[in-house]
């Protein structure tokens, strides 16, 4: 059991390089189709093995989405532990280096990306409980965590850092739907977009003196 999936070890013990493929492969198809017009024969096609060869290593097709899923956030996770400072307490740098996180994995690989933004809108009653049930424990522990280490003495008395947290959150992954539908290919200019709205909450809600 890896990441809470059940998987054949047979999968592990594949070269990277093929797990990469099988990875990169599904990650294209599920961020180019809803789950449920997502063909395993196309995964399997692209990743140069049989349909019968990926079902061997994955039961069915929600076990691989779900994998998938928790590959890419744990890829995620690993990213922002070795690009966010541990001693960062600044509320507005936590996040500006939270979003150059997503814009790494962005750039490493656009179909993980991808991927990861689809799940958003995926709606199939059969991976769709598990995928608001995952995304709604990560933001609320993400929320806690965020309290518990910033310099709160930084805000105006009247900011409800709480609610501003939820919102900042919201209008980050509003942002990042939004972008992944747009035809842009300069992502240093996608990310000069999201610094922009981390710019705006910081001139609203903190005290002056903290201000650039």
């Amino acid at each position: 059991m890896r990441g809470g999936i059940h998987l054949n070890d047979k999968f592990y013990n594949l070269p990277k390089e093929k797990q990469n493929a099988i990875i990169n492969a599904g990650c294209r198809v599920f961020s180019e189709n809803s789950y449920k017009k997502s063909p395993m024969s196309e995964i399997a096609k692209e990743a140069g093995i049989s349909k019968a060869l990926l079902f061997y290593y994955f039961k069915n097709k929600k076990e691989f989405y779900l994998y998938l899923y928790n590959y890419v956030f744990t890829l995620m996770l690993e990213i922002s532990r070795a690009e966010i400072a541990p001693a960062e307490t600044d509320f507005f740098q936590i996040f500006s280096q939270g979003s150059k996180c997503k814009y790494m994995l962005l750039k490493q690989n656009l179909y993980l990306f991808s991927f990861m933004m689809k799940t958003y809108y995926e709606e199939d009653e059969e991976v769709v409980g598990e995928l608001i049930g995952k995304n709604s424990s990560v933001t609320n522990n993400s929320i806690n965590v965020i309290l518990g280490r910033i310099d709160k003495s930084k805000f105006k008395e009247t900011v409800d850092i709480e609610e501003l947290i939820k919102v900042v959150v919201w209008c980050g992954e509003g942002y990042m739907k939004e972008m992944h539908f747009t035809p842009l290919k300069d992502l240093d200019e996608v990310e000069a977009g999201y610094q922009k709205i981390i710019d705006f909450f910081r001139k609203s809600s903190y005290k002056e003196e903290y201000l650039p």
